[in-house]
């Protein structure tokens, strides 16, 4: 951004700061001219009792064209082409500025009635019509240069046309200068301070949305939504299907291999399982060492039946198989699915994540446990909702915590035909 004459590098953004910054300033801009016509207006009434008739017809139509680019602005300050085409700024402030010598003129033509000089009048009436034009010009700093540089020009050269004393002159163009000055100042100085502020207010919604991308990757939209409001978040599942997939052997694999190989290869198992997820519509809940719990039909999860949660079980094995001949290592995932009633909800107030508790969720961690390397073992739940799936073996399990109960194994190599 330019320190002078400023300016967003990027076209787009400069565009954006336009738009808002006209937007903001348009209520002041707008109080402004509500306040200047109900002034002419008093002056319109007000004249007769003062002004000769020549001088007041003068006055009437010198303020009611006046009046009449002040309503002009008034209106296209509230479209939509205002707020995209600054360059209206600079012929709309051109016609005002010849409405207001059109008044000056007027006025300066009763100076022995008024008191004032005609200079003196000149001097009040454009410097009035430059603080305006200094908020007026939204935005559009070059544009208010090359519109001030102008009048001060005509202004300099009415005052050269006239009989008056160089002395005169001298001081009502100093004294004109001077309105010019500050008007020029407040003009660039406002610009500079809301430009700042937008970038500023850029910058922070930038981060402000990456932090929400962070958020919504651990947390699902309608959840952050929920707790932004300051509401509790529990929720209640009938038929939620849960996959515990766990790894054969790690702590014999971690006392092998090197913590730099063993993360890596750590990451790569879980890389797979969250594509494997991402597939098969399945929510990803949290790893638990090396454990994966995803489940299906939950909260953020576009898999609404246990199909998909075995979809996911058979993709994952494949890809351990093939981690496995890659890299040479004896790999395999035993995987455990059940289908049941869970709460899930969110608590705590750091490191938030929406978890999932209940007995369906140890039921599916302790099918996991018996489950084959490379194989499914299932609840009686999810087999009768996915027996077409694949060739199950009926087993007769105790499970801790549990007790004795009916359980389905099957190697996804052995898929039904």
């Amino acid at each position: 951004m330019g320190v002078v004459l400023q300016r967003f590098e990027d076209p787009a953004m400069e565009r954006d700061y336009l738009r808002s910054e006209r937007t903001a300033r348009g209520t002041a801009i707008r109080s402004l001219i509500v306040v200047s016509v109900a002034t002419l207006l008093s002056y319109i009434v007000l004249n007769p009792m003062h002004f000769p008739r020549e001088g007041v017809i003068h006055y009437t139509m010198a303020a009611t064209a006046l009046i009449a680019g002040m309503l002009t602005l008034f209106f296209l300050s509230r479209t939509q082409f205002y707020l995209d085409h600054p360059w209206i700024d600079l012929p709309m402030f051109a016609a005002l500025a010849a409405a207001m010598k059109g008044l000056t003129l007027a006025l300066a033509a009763q100076a022995e009635i008024t008191g004032f000089p005609p200079q003196v009048m000149a001097l009040v009436q454009m410097g009035i019509l430059v603080v305006f034009a200094s908020i007026g010009f939204a935005g559009t700093v070059r544009y208010f240069l090359v519109w001030s540089f102008a009048v001060l020009a005509i202004f300099a050269a009415w005052l050269h046309s006239q009989d008056f004393t160089p002395i005169s002159r001298i001081y009502t163009l100093t004294n004109f200068s001077t309105f010019f000055v500050f008007a020029l100042y407040f003009n660039w100085d406002t610009d500079r301070r809301a430009r700042s502020v937008f970038a500023a207010n850029r910058e922070l919604a930038a981060e402000r949305e990456k932090t929400e991308a962070l958020l919504y990757n651990v947390l699902p939209q309608e959840v952050v939504a929920r707790l932004k409001s300051g509401k509790a978040v529990a929720d209640s599942f009938s038929d939620l299907s849960v996959v515990f997939a766990d790894l054969v052997g790690f702590s014999g694999l971690s006392k092998r291999l090197s913590p730099g190989h063993l993360v890596r290869l750590l990451n790569d198992f879980f890389s797979a399982a969250d594509r494997c997820a991402e597939r098969h519509g399945m929510e990803k809940v949290k790893t638990i060492g090396d454990a994966y719990l995803a489940v299906c039909g939950g909260m953020a999860s576009d898999g609404r039946d246990s199909a998909a949660a075995i979809g996911f079980a058979q993709d994952l094995i494949a890809d351990v198989e093939a981690m496995a001949r890659e890299s040479g290592i004896d790999l395999q995932v035993r995987i455990g699915v059940h289908t049941g009633p869970v709460i899930g909800g969110v608590i705590g107030s750091t490191r938030l994540a929406y978890d999932y508790w209940g007995d369906t969720m140890n039921v599916a961690s302790r099918l996991q446990g018996i489950a084959p390397p490379g194989g499914i073992a299932v609840s009686e739940a999810t087999y009768f909702q996915t027996r077409s799936m694949l060739d199950w073996e009926r087993r007769r399990e105790e499970l801790k915590g549990i007790g004795e109960t009916d359980v389905y194994v099957a190697r996804p190599q052995a898929q039904a035909a």
